[in-house]
């Protein structure tokens, strides 16, 4: 007896090269070695035929190589397509043609497809003719026209084909990208909706600014800037200072001389302190008399003009100007030159402003600078302060004159931040009524488009533009996507059914009919003998089953046809006798396969126990059909 021994041990590709050597070494028949060829390449290239590994993992459990395969209990103990789902090998006894029809038809039914093959064609004839009338129009003379992948597309679309889908072929969708973007339209909603988050008077900037030439309009932009600039640089309204304060009483002109006053003091006392942070400090032993500050610039004037300090003979500036400088000192020293009469001008000047800022602070209401940090921060807010009066009483002038009739106005700074928000809006992103121009626009030119064929779907998008519904539309966009989808899978189901048609229209007939009456049973039966099965072994996942007739009557080398599928299923005739020498069923029965003997009463089956060591006990009885 053949040698098959355990082999796939460990599942490498290599034990199960060797297992198929093996096989192949029985035979020595073209078909045969070709069908070695086919294998050994698909073994090599990663994907091993799933059957044969099965059949060798069997093997080698059947001489404690490997732990035996589990068997669970079908749920329906009176199934052959449960004894199939269960078991990946079976071996039928006492089964005629018509009882072999009927297991095939059977498996058709559950969706499988099924590959009959065998030596003799006349037995494979006996059964393509037993076949049931329903059965019979999924039987083919040959494997399917269409290759593998397109056969299980085709029966994914024809499975999942729904009223709905198959009423999309009369519908004209329209083309892919006609449709804006839901983000886009989104956009063009929040926008055209801008109206109803603000104040009345903001919601008329758009309509006044559309109305308005683009250079007229860019100027009255410009000044918003400004006012966004300007109003930016303030602390927020939330925090409560003196610059929005002091902003609203100047831009109704109020408090104005006073302010400008300020603004020229602070900007002064500044410079001075910031000049003479280098330079050596000025200090009065005593208060300098009234008028000293005229007497000094006399004197720096005379000396800056080409005079001299002179000790005897003094003029009368420096006869005045003595008693001044007497207390006085620049760092150290007694100021002499003219660039010491400066600093010591330069000091009391600084006295004096400062005392005109305390006199202003009281006058506007603001905090009285208690030393330089906080002087250098008034400077500055009073600057941001007039930059933004400016700019504000710009626009107050700009909205009054936007058109004759001009409802606008701009009362106080709350009311120039929101005008100037408005026009900004409006330049940067169309405004509410250019947004809303641009909705009614799309919805115009979709449903212009749009005809009698047109999905509902495809109106729900016009109609959601018109009502600025931004969620709606996109609902109604993603169910055109959906919509094509199921286009472009009824066109290919159309297409693929045509194609098989040409080359089986039984099946393509039967297929339609089952697809919406029974999508489970959309099995195919091909009908093929050995030598053509091996000579061109189908690619991988092609078939469910391969059944093979007249089993005992096989050599090893046959059980090559488990690379066909990943189940086998072995037939044995009522007047069959058994080979002395090994064959594909004495392999099988090897391998614990599941033995399925046909009762002769009521074509019922009942599974018998097998020979094999390994397996003590055997699961319920099994229908044939």
């Amino acid at each position: 007896m053949l040698d098959v021994g355990p082999a796939n041990q460990n599942g490498e590709d290599h034990d199960l090269a060797v297992f198929v050597d093996r096989l192949a070494a029985a035979g020595s028949d073209p078909a045969t070695a070709s069908a070695k060829e086919q294998i050994r390449r698909s073994i090599a290239a990663g994907a091993p035929p799933p059957g044969l590994r099965r059949l060798a993992e069997a093997l080698a459990a059947s001489v404690g190589e490997l732990p035996p395969p589990q068997r669970h209990p079908a749920e329906d103990s009176r199934s052959i397509v449960a004894a199939m789902r269960d078991n990946t090998l079976v071996v039928l006894e006492e089964f005629d043609p018509a009882a072999v029809a009927g297991a095939v038809a059977a498996l058709l039914a559950d969706g499988r497809r099924v590959v009959v093959t065998a030596t003799d064609a006349v037995e494979l004839g006996a059964v393509r003719t037993a076949m049931p009338a329903d059965a019979a129009a999924r039987a083919l003379d040959g494997l399917p026209p269409l290759t593998t992948a397109e056969l299980r597309e085709l029966r994914r679309l024809l499975a999942t084909s729904t009223p709905e889908r198959r009423a999309r072929a009369a519908q004209e969708l329209p083309a892919d990208g006609l449709l804006p973007a839901p983000h886009e339209v989104a956009a063009l909603c929040t926008q055209a909706d801008w109206n109803n988050s603000v104040s009345n008077r903001a919601s008329m900037v758009p309509a006044l600014l559309s109305n308005l030439d683009p250079e007229r309009r860019n100027a009255v932009t410009s000044v918003a800037r400004c006012v966004n600039r300007s109003l930016g640089a303030l602390p927020p309204r939330t925090e409560h200072t003196w610059m929005r304060g002091l902003l609203s009483h100047l831009i109704y002109g109020q408090n104005r001389a006073p302010f400008d006053r300020m603004l020229e003091d602070t900007a002064q006392a500044v410079a001075v302190l910031d000049r003479a942070r280098y330079l050596p400090p000025v200090s009065f032993s005593a208060t300098p008399p009234p008028g000293a500050l005229d007497v000094l610039r006399r004197y720096r004037e005379y000396l800056e003009s080409g005079g001299r300090a002179r000790s005897y003979f003094r003029n009368s500036v420096q006869r005045e100007v003595r008693a001044i400088l007497a207390p006085a000192r620049v760092g150290p020293r007694a100021p002499e030159t003219a660039d010491d009469i400066q600093r010591v001008i330069e000091h009391l000047e600084l006295g004096e402003r400062r005392h005109r800022i305390h006199l202003g602070c009281m006058e506007l209401g603001l905090p009285t600078p208690r030393n330089e940090s906080e002087l250098s921060e008034l400077a500055e807010g009073l600057v941001k302060v007039a930059a933004a009066a400016r700019s504000v009483g710009a626009l107050r002038h700009d909205v009054l004159f936007l058109a004759p009739d001009s409802p606008l106005s701009v009362p106080d700074v709350e009311s120039a931040e929101e005008i100037a928000g408005a026009i900004l809006e409006y330049a940067d992103h169309g405004g509410a009524i250019m947004a809303e121009r641009r909705l009614d626009s799309i919805a115009g030119e979709l449903a212009a488009r749009g005809g009698a064929e047109q999905p509902p779907e495809y109106e729900q998008a016009v109609v959601a533009l018109r009502k600025r519904d931004a969620n709606a539309y996109a609902a109604a966009f993603d169910a055109l996507a959906g919509a094509r989808r199921d286009v472009h899978d009824e066109n290919l189901q159309a297409t693929l059914l045509q194609r098989l048609g040409a080359g089986a229209p039984e099946l393509a007939q039967a297929w339609t009919a089952l697809a919406q009456n029974d999508p489970a049973a959309l099995g195919v039966a091909s009908f093929v003998p050995v030598e053509a099965l091996l000579a061109a072994v189908p690619p991988a996942d092609s078939a469910d089953v391969v059944l093979v007739l007249d089993a005992s009557e096989l050599g090893v080398e046959r059980l090559l046809l488990t690379a066909v599928a990943p189940r086998m299923v072995a037939v044995v005739a009522p007047d069959e006798q058994p080979s002395d020498t090994p064959s594909l069923l004495s392999v099988l029965r090897r391998a614990s396969a599941l033995v399925i003997r046909r009762e002769s009463k009521g074509g019922g089956g009942r599974v018998v126990p097998l020979n094999s060591g390994n397996r003590k006990t055997a699961p319920a009885s099994w229908a044939a059909t």
